[in-house]
């Protein structure tokens, strides 16, 4: 598609959203510019209603209301913050892992990276242990494909969601505690400040970032070490090449495959005319593999330059996780290493994709090892 059609409409395209009908972008510095260039490609492209609560979150706005917003929860995503948070998840990746040791297989998905990332964004937020299962229930059911749970479904997990957060903002309301909901009941913009709906918006869509990506990550960085005898070996040998492994993972299968933005003014792409109102639809995952960015962009290299992969995204809504993410990716496959080996997908047992039009991961990743 980046040779032959590197811009183009179709109609039939449906988001999770309902949106019907975008532009299909996959050229990197299309991709690029759709993303970064807000004042022609807008993030307030979904529908803002009281149903739809994710509408008016951080990630659909854009600046100046973004960096007012983004400012909010900058302090909790710094570097010093996150650094933090190492021995504490390093202690969650031990537990989680130790559970499964002794039967020498596990279900990765289930066992580990639905779990790590839920208890580090509860831990952030402030969401009670009890729940946890519960919120990643209705996470999966907001991320999932609107084709398979239909849209009632996607509005109704947002809804009692919604519920739930509205119950510990009031409890953080009497007696406030050192976790992110109380933050930011405190916060103000201007003077003014969050209105519940912004407030419930700002928790759904940190859950949702925090959790489904994050999984993603995990599960694709462990199905591509699964897969990859030789990687896996060089990496047990020499655990300071995990990040750069795990940068080509971003690159080579993102947990974000696309991003979407709408046009706010009239624009010509690639000599096609894109007209104020349309949908964008700017494809993060083939923008990664661009020939002219990334030579033999399908060979697995984590000694490429990696500068400039877009999984993030880019420009002012870059993810504002991207360096916990990175942390919990880099702590989890150090602890694995530390107490595996051969670590394989489970013969006859193949790995279920996740059906959702936000992220490329899996449902179930069935795996073997042998225990250090």
């Amino acid at each position: 598609m980046q040779i032959e059609n590197p811009v183009y409409y179709d109609a039939s395209f449906t988001f999770y959203f309902g949106g019907q009908g975008a532009w299909q972008v996959f050229r990197h510095k299309d991709v690029q510019r759709v993303l970064s260039d807000y004042e022609v490609f807008s993030n307030e492209y979904m529908p803002k209603s009281d149903d739809n609560l994710l509408g008016s979150n951080l990630n659909q706005t854009d600046p100046p209301r973004h960096r007012q917003l983004r400012a909010l929860i900058s302090k909790a995503f710094a570097p010093s913050m996150v650094a933090q948070m190492e021995t504490w998840i390093r202690k969650e990746c031990e537990e989680l892992l130790n559970s499964c040791l002794e039967n020498g297989e596990m279900d990765f998905v289930k066992e580990f990276s639905i779990p790590l990332p839920g208890r580090v964004t509860a831990q952030l937020l402030g969401v009670p242990n009890q729940d946890h299962d519960q919120v990643n229930a209705w996470i999966n059911a907001i991320a999932s494909d609107p084709a398979v749970i239909g849209m009632e479904a996607y509005f109704q997990a947002q809804q009692e969601m919604g519920k739930l957060f509205m119950t510990l903002l009031e409890e953080r309301a009497r007696v406030p505690q050192q976790d992110l909901i109380t933050h930011l009941l405190q916060a103000e913009i201007d003077g003014e400040r969050l209105s519940p709906a912004d407030t419930l918006a700002f928790c759904i869509a940190l859950l949702i970032a925090g959790n489904e990506t994050t999984n993603s990550f995990l599960a694709n960085a462990m199905y591509n070490f699964a897969s990859m005898p030789e990687i896996q070996a060089r990496l047990a040998a020499n655990p300071a090449d995990i990040p750069l492994a795990l940068n080509e993972v971003l690159r080579f299968d993102p947990p974000v495959q696309s991003m979407c933005r709408i046009a706010r003014q009239d624009v010509v792409l690639e000599g096609h005319q894109i007209r104020k109102g349309d949908l964008v639809n700017a494809w993060l995952s083939a923008a990664n593999r661009d020939q002219t960015v990334f030579p033999h962009p399908d060979e697995f290299n984590m000694y490429r330059d990696n500068g400039k992969i877009l999984s993030f995204g880019y420009g002012a809504h870059y993810c504002i996780g991207a360096m916990l993410a990175r942390l919990e990716t880099k702590i989890t496959f150090e602890t694995v290493f530390s107490k595996m080996y051969n670590i394989q997908l489970k013969p006859g047992v193949p790995p279920t994709r996740n059906p959702s039009t936000i992220v490329s991961g899996f449902q179930h990743l069935p795996l073997i090892f042998e225990q250090k």
